[in-house]
């Protein structure tokens, strides 16, 4: 989907618009890379907090749309805007401490609830009509993979009269303003132990 150099672009444009929207002035929604590029996006806040000696991310929203609406620099700077609106008492200082996660959306196709134990753990995601998606992320966080992923979707949708599956690809900023990074998911020791797939290793 992005290069690496794209994704760092499209991580700025987000906070750059979510500065935008907090100051009251008008979201650019063009932009001559990102507005290439017709994606699915979701846009995640987090703040990096410390507990007990550790750092951990604690996320304080996240908004996005599973098909692109228009283009993803519209479409990113627009669900930014939201999401500011969304976040309590969300203010420039609070913006400057948070780091932004963009999670892009690409090949939705249609899927059966027993295929769902055999996704790309750590790529693909859920998507039930109209609003239930599973990102892969969640999926981690949650340890929802496997067998438990389906029991997962119907626990809050019941049984789905359409599911779909999509790919995604993730950057996220190491620390608040900082590097941007791709991150891969399916690397993650979890999946490996949950799943079993270092059995033999």
């Amino acid at each position: 989907m992005l290069s690496l150099e794209e994704g760092a672009r499209l991580i700025s444009h987000i906070r750059s618009s979510m500065q935008r929207k907090i100051k009251g002035l008008p979201l650019k929604t063009s932009d001559e890379v990102l507005s290439r590029y017709r994606l699915g996006v979701f846009v995640t806040v987090e703040f990096l907090v410390r507990s007990n000696g550790w750092e951990r991310r604690e996320v304080r929203g996240s908004l996005g749309v599973v098909q692109p609406v228009k283009d993803l620099a519209h479409d990113s700077a627009k669900i930014a805007g939201k999401l500011v609106l969304q976040i309590p008492r969300f203010s420039e200082m609070e913006l400057r401490r948070a780091v932004i996660e963009a999670t892009l959306v690409d090949g939705l196709r249609e899927a059966s609830l027993e295929s769902l134990t055999s996704l790309r753990w750590g790529i693909e995601g859920v998507y039930v009509p109209p609003n239930f998606v599973v990102l892969p992320q969640t999926m981690l966080e949650r340890r929802i993979l496997g067998d438990a992923l389906p029991r997962y979707v119907m626990s809050n949708v019941g049984v789905p009269e359409k599911i779909y599956v999509f790919s995604t690809q993730i950057f996220y900023e190491l620390r608040p303003e900082g590097q941007v990074i791709e991150r891969e998911l399916w690397r993650s020791r979890l999946i490996q132990q949950t799943l079993g797939l270092n059995r033999g290793a």
